[in-house]
């Protein structure tokens, strides 16, 4: 059957295997009633075209046809689509090239879970959860009022490399901040450009939930509205989801620690630098078990610090307890490395540790 239609096209099945490579496609027009020069018609999918000849699919099978034996209404019909394809690159371009560089007060237009139950569903997240919702580091408020959005209010900060043209997924840095605004630094972009990396880091998710720095920002908040901030770069970039990273300096670092612990499929490491995070009293609800099984045990941390960082020694006793427990852990002493984020040279020997 299949080769009497064929023939009856005028095509020959050696012909339709022998032809090369094509230059435009679309995902199939389905139906569609084709005729030869001859007038003789059969009804097959377009599937995409060359210079001189025509893919379709009959019967399941794919064929090539030349297009010079084609009706003339078929080959204007197939310039049409030609020039269709070509506004739809020119308009893909644009749409690209509106996303690159730093782009401020995006909205955080999206969440990581459409069912906000989610966020909290498996067992050790809501543990951790019930602890906050019962005080846990000064945190007041409960699950609904920490899951509200506002998308007026609700904003992040992005930086793309200009390299970037969506046909490749990069990978993703989450910076979570300790101050009220985004941070991401300029001196990170070009280690960013050459390891294709996104960066996103939220507004409003810093230690304090007001100016005068009386009112703890609850940590459930915290985590959630990056996490969301996250979801909206996804939403609008092809990321490679085993290159995500989240990082954070001082509370902020902590939250990294913190994000990483909560949803350990979501992240390669955690780079947290100026602040340390005892084991397990820093995390309500784990035990120090949970770090060593499941997604968790995979997970690669490491802190950043300095002699001239006033949680130094802090840090230096926590990571005691982080190697003892022979976690994927690594300090990284800096020199001179004073309580801020880490500057280029040290984000990218961390993200070189973590693996990318």
């Amino acid at each position: 059957m299949y080769q009497r239609i064929l023939t009856k096209f005028g095509l020959s099945s050696a012909f339709a295997l022998s032809l090369g490579c094509l230059a435009f496609s679309t995902s199939g027009v389905e139906g569609r009633t084709w005729t030869n020069s001859e007038g003789k018609t059969i009804e097959a999918d377009y599937i995409s075209h060359s210079g001189d000849s025509v893919t379709l699919k009959l019967k399941g099978k794919e064929i090539q046809y030349p297009l010079e034996k084609l009706s003339q209404g078929d080959r204007d019909w197939l310039k049409e689509q030609e020039a269709k394809l070509e506004e739809d690159k020119k308009k893909r371009q644009e749409e690209v090239a509106s996303l690159l560089g730093r782009r401020d007060r995006v909205s955080i237009s999206h969440r990581l879970f459409e069912d906000t139950g989610d966020y909290f569903k498996e067992s050790t997240r809501r543990t951790w959860l019930k602890e906050h919702e019962g005080g846990a580091f000064d945190s007041t408020g409960k699950e609904d009022d920490w899951l509200r959005r506002d998308p007026a209010k609700d904003q992040c900060l992005i930086y793309c490399p200009e390299s970037y043209d969506g046909t490749e997924a990069y990978g993703l840095l989450l910076f979570i901040n300790p101050m009220p605004n985004a941070l991401i630094r300029k001196d990170w972009e070009p280690i960013l450009s050459k390891y294709k990396l996104i960066a996103v880091s939220a507004y409003g998710v810093g230690n304090y939930a007001d100016k005068d720095r009386k009112k703890i920002n609850p940590h459930p908040y915290r985590v959630t509205l990056s996490l969301d901030a996250m979801a909206t770069v996804e939403k609008q970039y092809k990321i490679d989801p085993k290159r995500r990273y989240v990082s954070g300096t001082s509370g902020g670092g902590h939250m990294a620690f913190t994000t990483a612990a909560l949803y350990p499929e979501l992240f390669k490491g955690a780079i947290s630098s100026a602040a340390q995070s005892y084991l397990p009293s820093h995390f309500p609800g784990f035990e120090i078990k949970d770090f060593k099984r499941g997604e968790r045990k995979d997970m690669k941390w490491i802190v950043v610090s300095g002699k001239k960082d006033y949680n130094y020694n802090k840090i230096l006793e926590t990571s005691k307890d982080w190697e003892s427990n022979r976690l994927n852990y690594r300090f990284l002493d800096v020199p001179d490395m004073g309580h801020a984020p880490p500057a280029a040279g040290p984000l990218e020997e961390s993200l070189q540790w973590i693996g990318l």
